[in-house]
């Protein structure tokens, strides 16, 4: 991926083992790609629609408002 920004993330260690897992087990051949794949799932789900039509992005946007968040 020619001129693509580089990101530097911090990770709980859970998700470092997690990554690391799907490293060895063959699912993926870097962190790189087991973040792009999580990264798709993420835009996949944004996406998707609710149960009352609305994509899911919206429902979530909702939530991220409610008072004490």
């Amino acid at each position: 991926m020619p001129n693509t920004p580089t990101r530097n993330v911090s990770l709980a260690t859970e998700l470092t083992t997690f990554i690391n897992a799907q490293v060895a087990s063959g699912d993926h051949s870097n962190a790189n790609e087991v973040a792009r794949a999580g990264l798709r799932l993420l835009i996949e789900g944004d996406h998707a629609p609710t149960t009352d039509g609305r994509p899911a992005a919206h429902e979530a946007a909702r939530a991220d408002h409610r008072p004490g968040r």
